[in-house]
């Protein structure tokens, strides 16, 4: 049976050999204008969005597979990079926070000569070093690095004026699969002490920590355990070991079998940064309505992504693309605030920056606006649209993210 990593790695280099002498000009993705709706007023908390890939593509290009061959990284930016997050346009909307999410598109689908790949926690430290550059450089009247749960808390603690010119977004570190530990747990401390609030344990493939789902519609993954399994007796210790040191876990891109098992394992809230419903989406990654359940019962937090087509059933992603909207995210906030029976749980994790499919009324994290006009619709509360796009993620990280080192 051919694998999911086969066929991407087989059919992305031929794509891109093919492709490579092309004109390439006509290919649109992101449309990077300054379509950017600013509020009317600068509410106090406009957005903290907790799973955000800022520097996806800047690394992307420094990646040994994209130097081996450019026309592929070339390829990717312009036929998948379809959302995007500026952080002037971004500052300018008075975007509260952004959990800034560490990700190798490339070591993780095509070039990892083993499994888990060893350089793998050093080239998270060079992703980690390349967004304080970023932050602390060109984009220092923007933002600012929050590294501990002390600036954490004295960032937030006071009441600030968006428009004073001290305002800064808050931009935190977080991993997108257990793979950037390499097989050891001895990099989860270093990660600690770099400020790394949370970390995604699973994502597209099995790397010896979770099981999980399909989330591409073709291919299982051959060289994976089949779901019965969940969690290994490794991701066993990555849980207890992050916990310990006060870095929270995200279970996004977990199986029902591995998030079972989570469950059994940890004993702080948990939160699933970047999820749909599988009531409302029927796909392998939309997580069971009594996993919600579970997650805010236990204080945890849910994200909900902005990807139309796990968001809904539409036939397929093309469609998805023409059609889905924001009204998708508001319904599927609504269903989960109303299963959870708790409006304090739940929260925005666009998953903007990762090559994903784009809403047709929103591709730039500045466009938030709209969704607070719906949610305002929705809810007829100030306070507790502003509790859904922002504060809730707040509080949730204040409370829960420590550093034990």
């Amino acid at each position: 049976m051919l694998s999911r990593r086969k066929f991407i790695r087989s059919s992305t280099l031929a794509g891109a050999g093919l492709l490579s002498g092309l004109s390439l000009s006509s290919l649109n993705g992101c449309a990077s204008s300054n379509n950017c709706i600013q509020p009317v007023k600068k509410h106090k908390y406009i957005l903290a969005d907790i799973h955000n890939h800022l520097v996806l593509n800047d690394w992307i290009m420094r990646t040994p597979m994209a130097i081996q061959s450019p026309s592929l990284e070339y390829l990717t930016r312009k036929l998948f990079d379809r959302t995007d997050t500026n952080l002037r346009t971004a500052h300018e909307a008075g975007i509260d926070l952004i959990c800034a999410t560490h990700f190798n598109l490339f070591d993780e689908w095509l070039g990892m000569p083993t499994d888990p790949n060893p350089l793998a926690p050093v080239n998270t430290l060079r992703m980690i070093d390349l967004l304080e550059e970023e932050v602390e450089g060109s984009s220092a009247n923007y933002a600012k690095m929050i590294r501990t749960p002390e600036e954490f808390e004295n960032h937030f603690k006071n009441p600030f004026n968006k428009n004073d010119p001290d305002f800064r977004i808050a931009v935190l570190h977080s991993l997108e699969g257990g793979h950037a530990l390499g097989g050891s747990l001895e990099p989860l401390n270093e990660f600690a002490q770099r400020g790394v609030v949370l970390i995604t344990i699973g994502h597209f493939y099995n790397k010896g920590i979770a099981t999980a789902p399909n989330a591409f519609p073709f291919f299982p993954d051959d060289n994976s355990p089949r779901p019965v399994q969940g969690l290994s007796a490794f991701g066993k210790e990555v849980i207890r070991e992050m916990e310990n040191l006060g870095i929270i876990v995200d279970v996004t891109h977990a199986t029902p079998t591995a998030l079972d098992d989570i469950l059994r394992v940890s004993t702080k809230p948990l939160v699933a940064t970047h999820m749909s419903a599988r009531t409302l989406g029927d796909h392998a990654i939309s997580f069971q309505d009594e996993h919600i359940q579970e997650i805010v019962q236990r204080g945890g937090m849910i994200g909900i992504i902005f990807h139309p087509y796990w968001l809904s059933n539409y036939i397929n992603v093309m469609d998805a693309e023409q059609r889905g909207s924001l009204l998708e995210v508001v319904r599927t906030i609504r269903y989960v605030v109303k299963i959870s029976n708790s409006l304090k749980n739940v929260c925005i994790g666009s998953d903007f920056g990762a090559y994903i499919p784009r809403l047709s009324d929103i591709n730039r994290l500045c466009q938030i606006e709209k969704l607070r006009v719906l949610l305002l619709k929705e809810f007829g509360s100030e306070k507790t649209v502003e509790d859904i796009l922002a504060k809730n993620v707040i509080d949730f990280i204040g409370i829960n993210w420590k550093r034990n080192i």
